[in-house]
């Protein structure tokens, strides 16, 4: 299955987020080391991969659930050497075996429990 159609599978994450495009909730990267001028957010000696969720799912969860995302994300198996960057929506973890479809995967997994407790807005009820 392609990431982009993972979505799919989320139909509760693209009505509360009001989105078609996976790159709209969450942006999955490789951590290596590049040459540049500005040092490595995530040391990629010791986190491979980084993940980020964009302003739009905050504003979706709303601050006290995204809150929560650092901790949910933490239970799940790939995620368990997670840091964040300290404004808590890009993430650093290390996962060999992992490829960008498993990573979205999880996360999206992760996101999908969180909405499952946002409060209804009246003219859904």
């Amino acid at each position: 299955m392609e990431h982009e159609s993972l979505l799919e599978s989320f139909p509760r994450l693209r009505e509360l987020m009001g989105v078609e495009e996976l790159r709209h909730l969450l942006v999955i990267d490789p951590n290596i080391e590049e040459e540049a001028d500005e040092a490595d957010i995530f040391d990629p000696t010791e986190y491979n991969w980084m993940l980020f969720f964009p302003e739009r799912v905050r504003e979706g969860l709303g601050e006290e659930l995204f809150a929560l995302l650092p901790e949910r994300l933490e239970r799940v198996e790939i995620f368990q050497d997670l840091i964040e960057d300290g404004e808590g929506d890009l993430f650093g973890f290390w996962c060999e075996e992992c490829d960008e479809e498993r990573i979205a995967r999880a996360a999206l997994e992760v996101l999908d429990s969180l909405a499952a407790v946002v409060p209804q807005k009246e003219s859904e009820a």
